[in-house]
């Protein structure tokens, strides 16, 4: 039962009357003598209930914010990587060209090489990712295990 004292304050709502009449049937079902015992019992528990949901909820988001930054990090890190090894193929292929001119090439002519030389070049990074990252089906490559569709 509700005890009136100095460590209780009134609080007043205003339910439709037969919101009221559910709450005191409920209230008389369960063996309350009191309908604002009945009213703060269930105000608790119902915060209690709605706090652990939001806990749990944010739980689960919190670990697939881990498991997308974990995905991020590996994406960053491959594509580092795949933009270090285009950067060391255009690398070679320009010193390797003018290693075998005789008297240097202008940047017309640099990049007329690179627009040759790409073609060897990606079939050389294909043959290194085939099979294990990349694969060919119905003449197009893809992700191994992907749809291509992302």
């Amino acid at each position: 039962m509700t005890n009136v004292g100095e460590d209780t304050q009134p609080t007043m709502c205003y339910p439709q009357k037969a919101q009221h009449a559910k709450w005191k049937q409920l209230a008389d079902e369960r063996g309350y003598k009191s309908l604002s015992r009945f009213i703060i019992q269930n105000v608790e528990r119902g915060y209690k209930n709605l706090n652990l949901n939001l806990r749990n909820g944010s739980d689960e988001l919190r670990k697939q914010r881990n498991d997308l930054k974990r995905e991020l990090d590996q994406t960053r890190l491959r594509l580092q990587e795949v933009e270090e090894q285009l950067y060391r193929g255009e690398r070679e292929s320009v010193l390797e060209f003018l290693e075998h001119q005789s008297g240097g090439a202008t940047f017309p002519e640099l990049v007329q090489h690179i627009i040759d030389d790409a073609p060897v070049r990606v079939a050389e990074l294909v043959d290194q990712l085939d099979g294990d990252e990349i694969e060919y089906v119905d003449g197009e490559y893809r992700l191994v295990g992907g749809t291509g569709d992302d």
